[in-house]
């Protein structure tokens, strides 16, 4: 793990080669914000950043990081417990199965989706990568 990325009031956000996060996730983040005791889904969570920032700014609702990256997920779940954050709950999953069923389904006020942007193109040799393409 590296060292922690501090947010404005705060909250630390942790990255590893391959799990970080850019400027359009805290654009994201501060832009689409869920009510104060909205149900939050964080889509393509990677590290947690997007659920993470919007803890930062005060959100408490319950709040799912759903990442398909097992390592990234990781990283999600230690800055939960670094920052007392237990209403956020990291889920690594497939979104392709996630979204077809269960208990979750439609039980959520709120969600935001930060995606991986590739353009069209060759599998990247990077496993991390391609995984999520």
């Amino acid at each position: 793990m590296s060292n922690p990325e501090i947010l404005d009031h705060g909250t630390r956000v942790y990255t590893a080669p391959g799990a970080t996060f850019g400027t359009d996730a805290l654009l994201l983040a501060r832009f689409a914000r869920p009510r104060p005791g909205e149900r939050a889904l964080d889509l393509c969570s990677g590290c947690g950043i997007v659920a993470l920032v919007w803890h930062d700014e005060g959100h408490r609702g319950p709040c799912t990081a759903v990442e398909l990256d097992p390592d990234a997920s990781a990283l999600c779940a230690a800055a939960v417990r670094d920052n007392d954050a237990g209403h956020i709950t990291p889920l690594c999953a497939d979104l392709r199965d996630f979204c077809r069923a269960g208990p979750e389904q439609g039980g959520y006020d709120f969600a935001a989706c930060n995606p991986p942007y590739f353009a069209a193109g060759p599998r990247s040799p990077d496993t991390r990568r391609a995984t999520a393409r």
